[in-house]
């Protein structure tokens, strides 16, 4: 599975502690190189190492990105050229921005959060329920805005495990 991230994922990770665990599961990591620019907190070198494909834009997508830009107001115009490309890749998109994730809906693209990123990790046995419990308190300690029924939901089932 080929899943395009926005930086605010690997932020999140990273917040959690969380990042080397995500390069166990059966996933090719990519993002558009506009991101490399967001990740100030984040070993870029680092997620290059571990495999995260980096992607310049055609011409084609950048003036995809613009368009997009022009309809979409509230994600930046890095985050719409991480939804260009997961949509030209016939891939995943994988973000917490919410307004980046109402776009991707509306243009069609399949699209995830850091939430699905845990249950998979935990379905995967890559980590266990405790760890992703205590790595989603940390990004919600660190300011993480993520659906609190959704929330509420996990940290329930990961206690129950």
């Amino acid at each position: 599975m080929l899943c395009i991230t926005d930086a605010n994922i690997w932020i999140d990770l990273d917040v959690a502690r969380l990042v080397r665990h995500v390069f166990s599961l059966s996933i090719t990591w990519a993002m558009p190189d506009l991101i490399l620019e967001e990740l100030d907190t984040v070993d870029v070198g680092w997620l290059l190492r571990q495999g995260v494909v980096s992607h310049p834009l055609s011409s084609a997508q950048v003036e995809r990105t613009v368009a997009l830009a022009a309809r979409y107001r509230r994600p930046s115009e890095a985050d719409l050229a991480a939804l260009v490309l997961a949509a030209d890749k016939g891939a995943v998109l994988v973000t917490g921005d919410g307004a980046l994730r109402e776009a991707a809906l509306q243009e069609g693209v399949e699209v995830h959060g850091i939430l699905w990123l845990l249950d998979r990790m935990i379905a995967t046995a890559v980590i266990d329920a405790s760890t992703a419990a205590d790595g989603l308190q940390r990004m919600l300690d660190h300011g993480a805005r993520l659906p609190r029924p959704d929330v509420d939901e996990r940290f329930r089932s990961w206690r129950d495990t």
